[in-house]
């Protein structure tokens, strides 16, 4: 039996998997054009779906993804979507287990469960923002920013809670599902369906290697531009090692360190720290850290949750990496910066950013 998740529900179970070190997401190829879905087994699949997923009911039905209307089920506890556009390669991804044997399923012959690839799961999220937006219940630059938010997860490497993501605790130190690029390129492949603009423009800004919901809260802020509550910082990478210089290797502590953010050419890092570093254990750690920067004369800005929670507090730490940023860019950049940062208009955007991107309570994210 071959059943492809779709939605709220696909974006669920991509989460579950990606916590779940006993599951594996992989790339489903041409799957979708070689299904032959057969009737759904409703009793079956209840007994093989994660806890999670399992309790579906007429009020609250199971959303599936189906190939023609034919093969649709009428089922009141299923709600059926007929996706009938010619889908491109990777479209979607299987859920199997880690050891590459298929969902367990207690049913008749084997059960395949396919989700969502990110790109593909844009397009949905797309087409939910845009309802809000018409029930005036998300402004259009509220649902773009709410738009960025899940393909900044999928690229990145942490995994919001399945049930409750606004509040529950997240997963870190995950592979990513998928590129940028691989979201970029599919993207460029589907056609004829709704939302696809706007999923292509949320695609062309999304980065990899976040490391928690507020490096992509950071990240977003340094990159977008100033009407999406951004300050357009020049190009950085996100948790990629450090080389080191040859010339003062022999004064490392660290073998390897990966900043949150890392500006090479502009010798600017900047360290997002999820939990309070008030052990003496944790304090020296962080000493460790900064003088290595300082060895190869690298300016580190270290950050809180306290730094991102309120727009007056990010406005203060983007200003200073910007100051860092500017003894290569010039004292345009500042100074076009801080003119950014003053802006009646751009600050609302950034309280807009603020308002679909902080999580409720901070990320548990791991000390160093």
């Amino acid at each position: 039996m071959d059943v492809f998740l779709a939605g709220t529900d696909s974006l669920k179970l991509t989460r579950i998997a990606r916590k779940d070190p006993d599951l594996a997401l992989v790339p489903a190829g041409n799957a979708h054009r070689r299904s032959r879905q057969s009737p759904i087994d409703i009793a079956a699949l209840r007994l093989a779906l994660p806890e999670d997923l399992c309790s579906f009911s007429p009020a609250e039905p199971l959303s599936l993804t189906f190939f023609s209307r034919e093969s649709r089920s009428s089922a009141a506890c299923l709600s059926s979507r007929a996706l009938l556009t010619r889908l491109p390669e990777d479209s979607f991804l299987e859920v199997i287990q880690a050891n590459g044997d298929p969902w367990p399923y207690a049913g008749s012959g084997e059960l395949h469960l396919f989700v969502e690839s990110p790109g593909l799961s844009l397009v949905r999220m797309e087409q939910q923002v845009q309802r809000l937006v018409k029930r005036d219940a998300l402004t259009p630059n509220a649902a773009f920013i709410k738009l960025l938010t899940f393909p900044m997860e999928a690229c990145g490497l942490y995994a919001r809670d399945p049930s409750d993501p606004a509040h529950g605790p997240c997963a870190f130190e995950l592979e990513p599902v998928q590129s940028p690029e691989k979201i970029v390129g599919l993207l460029g492949n589907l056609e004829g369906i709704r939302g696809l603009r706007q999923a292509r423009r949320a695609a062309a800004l999304v980065q990899s290697g976040a490391g928690s919901p507020e490096e992509t809260l950071l990240s977003l802020a340094f990159k977008l531009p100033e009407h999406l509550g951004g300050i357009e910082a020049p190009a950085f990478l996100e948790n990629e090692p450090i080389d080191w210089p040859q010339d003062v290797r022999h004064l490392i502590e660290h073998k390897q360190m990966r900043p949150d953010f890392n500006w090479p050419g502009h010798l600017t890092a900047g360290e997002y720290n999820g939990k309070d570093h008030i052990s003496e254990a944790a304090f020296e750690e962080d000493q460790r850290r900064i003088r290595d920067y300082q060895r190869c004369g690298i300016s580190v800005f270290p950050a809180s949750y306290k730094n991102v929670r309120t727009v007056h507090a990010l406005s203060g730490y983007l200003a200073s990496i910007a100051h860092s940023l500017a003894k290569t860019e010039g004292p345009e950049f500042e100074a076009r910066v801080r003119r950014t940062l003053e802006d009646a208009g751009a600050t609302h955007a950034r309280k807009v950013l603020l308002s679909q991107t902080l999580p409720a309570i901070p990320s548990e994210k791991p000390s160093w």
